[in-house]
């Protein structure tokens, strides 16, 4: 099982998204977990569409801030986010197909790809709206 997790230093210095970053840690995780133990169907359904539903959500809340401030940089963050919704839905299409396993190569990106772009893009935002004064 994975030793994957939020970490402080992946902090924007906001509270809300802070904690939708977290959510989306615990909620990786979870997939984690449930494809390790090969628990039921069932739970790897709920798992990914509370993903794909808390992504989403997550991401508009980012962007209308982003774009609230001014953020010079929303069109390559809003793209990030595209690309990771982008796999999140061939995800959850190959599982309502049928396909049971979901592979350690695609848990790795989805992984490695939060825990970079919170670590990369979010943090360029977050540094942004302090220098501002957005918050």
């Amino acid at each position: 099982m994975s030793t994957f997790h939020w970490s402080d230093r992946l902090s924007v210095h906001n509270q809300e998204l802070d904690t939708q970053h977290r959510h989306l840690f615990t909620l990786i995780g979870e997939l984690d977990k449930v494809m390790t133990l090969g628990t039921d169907r069932e739970s790897l359904d709920r798992v990914i569409r509370e993903l794909n539903v808390y992504v989403r959500e997550h991401f508009t809340a980012e962007e209308r801030l982003m774009q609230r401030h001014g953020y010079p940089a929303l069109a390559q963050h809003a793209a990030q986010h595209e690309a990771f919704m982008d796999k999140l839905l061939h995800l959850e299409l190959d599982h309502l197909g049928g396909r049971v396993d979901i592979s350690r190569e695609l848990l790795d990106y989805l992984e490695n790809w939060l825990t970079e772009h919170v670590g990369g893009f979010d943090l360029a935002y977050a540094a942004y709206f302090r220098e501002t004064g957005a918050y």
